[in-house]
């Protein structure tokens, strides 16, 4: 949805996912090329195969600067001044991001958990289980108090429920953020026709569409009482930390059992992922 706002703004530009900082940079050669098979179908665009592993940040650089000039001119947006980049596994890549272009300016945008794993349930390529899926969200509420704790220059925070309750102040912070001026478009159009694969118009569609705050608390509508306090049981916390309700104050905990098939869950997620990629978060995160 914020993705879809900034492209509106004619000195904006933010393409589909890249996975650049995750599934390229510090990555195989093999798994290089098959990245930019993967964004050259998803950009529309045409950058050359890597002949070797690309390694240094120069070559890293010149590797992204061709795909964002190559994205900038398809589009026809010559006004650009900031090709955005929104790829969700990149949250634990700052420290990379930061390597290749210093001078780089981040957002991030928190939501409440309970509605995230509810939503990535939905997602065809996620795991289905609501545990597991708050489980991710606690792994990435981790690197993001994370963030706000260093405090860094060009790192910006916003809350979601802020963003779709007043789309136009909130909007226009982000805006004097990164030193641009406020269009109306950005909060107030929809139908944007770049920045989404048609491939994931199954779980996106609803970012083409005009802001509304009515997929706030979701999860009170469609969660039973049992998952609601299993929830708050796991990351009480974390929600409470950002500001966020919740509905059970009693100190009942998780029985051995939820807690053992969370974790074989959890194992059947983690066989799933691309661990070279995930390693090396992992050791950026954490070090």
């Amino acid at each position: 949805m914020l993705q879809q706002a900034l492209n509106r703004h004619s000195q904006i530009v933010i393409a589909p996912e890249t996975k650049f900082f995750f599934s390229f940079v510090g990555c195989s050669r093999k798994c290089q090329v098959n990245q930019v098979q993967r964004i050259n179908a998803d950009l529309q665009i045409d950058l050359p195969f890597p002949d070797k592993k690309i390694a240094t940040a120069r070559d890293a650089r010149a590797v992204y600067n061709d795909m964002a000039l190559q994205y900038v001119q398809r589009v026809g947006r010559s006004s650009t001044v900031y090709f955005g980049d929104k790829t969700p596994e990149q949250t634990g890549r700052i420290m990379r991001m930061r390597w290749l272009f210093p001078d780089a300016k981040f957002i991030f945008i928190y939501r409440d958990g309970r509605d995230v794993a509810l939503s990535l349930c939905k997602v065809p390529w996620m795991d289905n289980n609501l545990y597991v899926n708050f489980m991710i969200w606690l792994y990435y509420h981790r690197i993001f108090m994370r963030a706000k704790k260093e405090n860094r220059l060009g790192v910006y925070f916003v809350k979601y429920e802020d963003v779709v309750t007043n789309p136009a102040p909130e909007l226009r912070r982000i805006l004097t953020f990164l030193g641009l001026p406020y269009e109306s478009a950005v909060a107030d159009g929809y139908g944007n026709s770049e920045g989404i694969p048609l491939r994931e118009y199954a779980w996106k569609s609803r970012a083409l569409e005009k802001i509304t705050d009515n997929r706030i608390g979701i999860w009170r509508r469609e969660l039973s009482a049992t998952q609601i306090r299993c929830l708050e049981a796991l990351g009480g916390k974390a929600l409470q930390s950002l500001g966020y309700e919740i509905t059970n104050n009693d100190r009942e905990g998780l029985s051995i059992v939820f807690r053992v098939k969370l974790f074989l869950n959890g194992l059947r997620l983690l066989y799933r992922l691309p661990w070279q990629a995930l390693a090396a978060e992992m050791v950026e995160t954490c070090f």
